[in-house]
């Protein structure tokens, strides 16, 4: 009944119990999140799932008849759902390992937890080095336990790390930040969308969800970690080349237009110039940003 639910969420720990359960059930083809298309095949083997609903710590509904809640101890909480003292010591464990706890229960009361672990991306501590020896501040924002994060935070080049943080505390920060400098935000979840369209450069993973994509401007297709290190040369490159030819339209024109104003050149010889001008920015936009 969870794994129902979690088909229909977006968050990456939903993806992963929604797989663990399917490949339990023989089942060959991992479960879409977040707007995946269901075959016919899938129709006929699956719960009946009448209400839906979608929390920043978890999802609530009714399957088969049974009102099924699956997230943290807060959600429960604010719910009034019933928790056990086993439950929570077991959920306080599995913290204290790193992991992530997620509550599964039935009709009013918790009946058990499933454990997540959340693996880094690979290659994310190289990618995160490389960007901070170039003088970019680091902040990680995740809606996970500060135990499941506190190894970002033991990065030599993250600033912050942040945990708990809801999809409005993301946006909320990235504002902050904006007052700051220019601001990148990289996401590929449904509830990193809001804070990708408010950051400077909203960049999502080929993994990501739709809502993700349609909120970034940059979308990396082969879903690798290291090509965000490639999206930022590319803006820097690009920030570059438009400081160059506005540069070189101001000089170029002004001196055209002096000339022009002390006799040097007749309108005629000022309009080719104005042309010539914006050729040579056409050719500088040309060339290639960054070397493969």
């Amino acid at each position: 009944m969870a794994a129902e639910l979690e088909n229909r969420a977006s968050h990456p720990a939903a993806k992963a119990i929604a797989t663990a359960f399917a490949s339990e059930a023989g089942d060959t083809k991992s479960p879409l999140s977040d707007g995946g298309r269901s075959t016919e095949s899938d129709i006929k083997h699956s719960r009946t799932v009448s209400e839906f609903t979608s929390y920043a710590s978890g999802i609530e509904g009714v399957v088969d008849g049974k009102e099924i809640l699956v997230g943290n101890l807060d959600l429960y909480a604010e719910q009034g759902w019933e928790v056990s003292d086993d439950l929570k010591l077991r959920v306080s464990d599995a913290r204290g390992f790193g992991r992530l706890p997620v509550i599964v229960g039935r009709d009013g009361t918790a009946e058990g937890i499933i454990v997540v672990g959340d693996e880094p991306r690979s290659g994310w501590d190289d990618v995160v080095t490389r960007l901070g020896n170039q003088g970019t501040k680091i902040v990680v924002l995740t809606g996970d336990d500060e135990e499941a994060t506190d190894f970002f935070s033991q990065h030599d080049f993250v600033t912050h790390a942040f945990a708990d943080v809801p999809p409005e505390g993301k946006t909320a920060t990235i504002r902050q930040l904006k007052s700051e400098g220019q601001v990148a935000m990289v996401g590929d979840g449904t509830n990193d969308a809001p804070a990708l369209a408010a950051a400077h450069l909203g960049i999502t993973l080929g993994s990501g969800t739709a809502l993700a994509a349609d909120a970034a401007d940059i979308a990396i297709a082969d879903d690798k970690i290291s090509s965000v290190e490639i999206a930022f040369d590319i803006a820097s490159a690009a920030s570059s080349r438009v400081r160059q030819n506005n540069r070189l339209a101001l000089v170029y024109n002004g001196l055209a237009i002096s000339a022009t104003v002390v006799g040097l050149f007749n309108p005629l010889t000022a309009a080719v110039a104005v042309i010539t001008s914006g050729g040579l920015i056409a050719a500088n936009s040309s060339r290639t940003l960054i070397e493969s």
